[in-house]
């Protein structure tokens, strides 16, 4: 009896339940093979020396970083990956905010606005580049035309980067107008009429009002936009090829040149390690950025 008792009293395991793992094997392999691994991988070829397919030869260390870092091409095309997400974090908040203060009333032809301002959302952006290139040309482009002007906006190295983010914003309005919008109609009518029974006008509203009120969105936009932009390939690739005279060649389309089109896969492992750390870094100077100035 004393022995049953004892046993009894020990302490029950419950059983593992296995069914949750094995529901997230699928997922979790998935994303073993196509993120952990690749990323692993691109570590240990940006210390090594590749052959043309990318295959390991030998064990160099830090001098790919060395021969990288010390490149001037390479300070060159960081600065203008760091000008173009300025240009696509300014230009897409500033436009996207505009354009969603415009319709955030509800007025009759809201609708239409809505429609139009997120339209671009619907374009690709290999199609959209075809039709920039059409409208800037220099002869005969439709925004020479419209300016009177005979810029060669996409071969002049002072203008084409600036051409390339026009492209990029009017790409990116169509998601940041409807964040934006979102939080422009969710602030409490009632503030806003009791401002205007204070005697508060329309940009008093807007500065004291609604954009504090819809600081988390616009915040969310502006990082969205700005980590984007250190992605941003197709429209680069369309309009300019990096070109011309590496005025437009950022750091993602540089690595396309170095791993694809001229077999140096080492360069461009430093160039994706270097790239991941610039988003990381990015990122949480945006986060300490938010933890002060974003109003919850």
């Amino acid at each position: 009896m004393g022995k049953l008792t004892s046993v009894l009293n020990q302490p029950q395991h419950k059983p593992i339940k296995i069914t949750p793992y094995l529901l997230l094997l699928p997922a979790f392999t998935l994303f073993s093979l196509f993120t952990f691994w690749p990323f692993f991988k691109t570590i240990i070829l940006s210390f090594s020396f590749t052959d043309k397919r990318g295959n390991f030869v030998e064990w160099v260390g830090f001098s790919n970083y060395i021969r990288v870092l010390a490149g001037s091409l390479f300070r060159k095309v960081m600065g203008n990956t760091f000008m173009f997400a300025l240009m696509i974090g300014i230009g897409t908040v500033v436009t996207a905010m505009f354009l969603s203060l415009v319709s955030a009333s509800r007025e009759k032809c809201s609708r239409v606005y809505e429609v139009m301002f997120s339209l671009p959302m619907a374009v690709a952006s290999a199609p959209a580049s075809s039709i920039f290139i059409f409208m800037m040309r220099k002869e005969n482009g439709v925004l020479n035309k419209l300016l009177g002007t005979e810029y060669a906006w996409l071969q002049d190295p002072n203008w084409a980067l600036l051409a390339v983010a026009i492209v990029t914003v009017w790409l990116s309005i169509g998601a940041s107008y409807i964040f934006l919008l979102v939080g422009f109609r969710n602030v409490p009518e009632e503030l806003l009429e009791s401002a205007t029974l204070d005697g508060a006008g329309p940009l008093k509203k807007t500065f004291k009002i609604l954009i504090p009120l819809a600081s988390p969105q616009i915040f969310f936009v502006v990082f969205l936009n700005i980590s984007n932009s250190f992605k941003a390939f197709t429209q680069i690739k369309l309009l300019t090829e990096g070109g011309p005279n590496n005025a437009t060649n950022t750091l993602i389309y540089s690595m396309y040149k170095n791993a694809i089109m001229n077999n140096r896969y080492e360069t461009a492992c430093v160039q994706a390690i270097l790239l991941f750390l610039v988003i990381f870094i990015v990122t949480r100077i945006q986060n300490a950025f938010e933890s002060r100035t974003v109003f919850y």
